[in-house]
């Protein structure tokens, strides 16, 4: 049989989504293609049990080298097609828990009241951004590795479809733990070099942050950073950019803390938005 008759398969980390435009997302990559109506129905029908056929040689060879579509089938959950909310809603962040390993100076949450949203609370709003043509899904706290139903949802988040990014502070990422994690990508929060991560995340957290860092990089993840700009950390960002680019940090995220939970009570951090917001412009990705 010549390789045209075969029948292909869409790729397993590939999904179809009918959002303003019909469009394919690489999960993996992170990657939004947007496709016409044609497209989007052969790539449909690669989807299916059955597979696809096409004559086109140019075009099966391009969907081959870019690893859209491949010989062997393999096992695809269910996929709901259906016209997404306009405008899309293609991100969401589920805050697990308030609980946290430390007490950062510049927390919007501040003190924890020991909150936790039900697991089954958690997978009943997947579920539906699952429906309504989501594409990445965050998990944040507080701290969620200390979320006290996080191996469950973790389980779950096995066969779950969309992208997975964690937020963590990165404190317990132990190599026994990244060898289990559901995850595509880990970001960690590194607030500064030395002293400038440990004015308001505490002393002695620094270089136990980025030997975590380094770990979950070379565990295979997609690593990204997430910096809060402050007061301690101004003369820093160059540095912190070599560090991160030399790394492999794929995505650096600058942002300024919001002002409230414990940064209201340390004001002493924060800058005039005019002054802080000329240093967004480090982030990258």
């Amino acid at each position: 049989m010549s390789e045209i008759q075969l029948k292909y398969h869409l790729s397993p980390d590939l999904i179809l989504r009918r959002l303003e435009e019909p469009s394919l997302y690489d999960v993996k990559k992170d990657e939004l293609y947007e496709l016409d109506e044609r497209g989007f129905s052969f790539l449909l029908e690669c989807a299916g049990e059955d597979g696809c056929f096409t004559e086109d040689r140019d075009f099966l060879r391009f969907c081959i080298d870019e690893g859209i579509l491949r010989k062997e089938r393999s096992e695809r959950r269910p996929e709901t097609i259906r016209q997404s909310p306009i405008p899309s809603l293609r991100y969401l962040e589920l805050l697990l828990t308030d609980r946290c390993n430390l007490r950062c100076r510049h927390c919007y949450i501040g003190e924890s009241g020991g909150k936790e949203l039900p697991l089954e609370l958690v997978v009943r709003g997947l579920e539906e951004f699952e429906r309504i043509q989501g594409l990445r899904v965050l998990i944040s706290g507080g701290e969620p590795l200390i979320y006290s139903e996080f191996e469950d949802l973790n389980e779950y988040l096995r066969t779950y479809p969309l992208r997975k990014v964690l937020l963590t502070n990165g404190l317990l990422l132990t190599e026994k733990r990244l060898r289990d994690l559901s995850f595509e990508e880990i970001q960690i929060s590194i607030d500064g070099i030395g002293k400038g991560h440990e004015v308001i995340r505490g002393v002695g957290t620094y270089e136990k942050t980025l030997a975590a860092l380094k770990r979950t990089i070379d565990s295979g993840f997609d690593v990204s950073v997430s910096t809060m700009i402050h007061l301690g950390n101004l003369d820093q960002f160059d540095e912190m950019k070599r560090l991160f680019e030399s790394l492999g940090v794929r995505e650096w995220t600058v942002d300024v803390p919001c002002l409230s939970g414990r940064l209201s009570e340390n004001r002493e951090l924060c800058l005039p938005p005019e002054e802080a917001g000329k240093f967004m412009r480090y982030g990258y990705g």
